[in-house]
């Protein structure tokens, strides 16, 4: 019996109380700042910066120019626009013009893009076709990246069907 070992546990103790808190803490803060935080709701920046845009550059407020669905073809109201936006252009030969064409959710991506791109060159047409020079106009299709409002409406979709038009100088 002299040879026995006798085997000593240490009792082992878990983590410090520190160790695990802490990162409690941390988390209970985080979840608390995230509910609790102000909510800010979704601005429409596209409008107020063209309301600024048309006050810097004293161009009129032109609003948008709308299409039926799946078409590119101008209505009569969006050539009175687009009127107006050639006698502004007339009236003031260093400003130019950035036309943006935009679609509904209606269709599939690949042909919003198209459709968007063709409602911008119809805008950019009727332009010139009044005698806006070519080089003083931009613009772009974007389908419907930026819709202006829900497209689970009539109402909502009809008005996602545009060309908005910014005066650049």
């Amino acid at each position: 019996m002299a040879n026995e070992h006798v085997k000593v546990y240490e009792e082992k103790k878990g983590l410090p109380l520190w160790a695990w808190l802490i990162p409690l803490l941390l988390l209970l803060a985080l979840l608390l700042w995230y509910f609790l935080r102000p909510k800010h709701e979704a601005v429409n920046t596209s409008a107020p910066a063209t309301t600024a845009t048309a006050a810097a550059t004293g161009a009129p407020d032109l609003g948008a120019v709308h299409f039926d669905t799946d078409k590119a073809t101008l209505t009569s109201e969006g050539q009175a626009t687009l009127t107006r936006a050639a006698q502004y252009l007339k009236q003031n030969p260093s400003a130019h013009m950035r036309i943006e064409g935009y679609t509904d959710s209606t269709g599939t991506t690949p042909h919003n893009a198209d459709l968007s791109e063709q409602r911008a060159m119809a805008a950019g047409h009727f332009l010139e076709g009044l005698g806006v020079e070519h080089s003083r106009l931009t613009g772009s299709g974007f389908a419907d990246a930026k819709p202006v409002d829900t497209n689970n409406t009539a109402a909502g979709k009809a008005d996602n069907r545009r060309v908005e038009i910014f005066a650049t100088q």
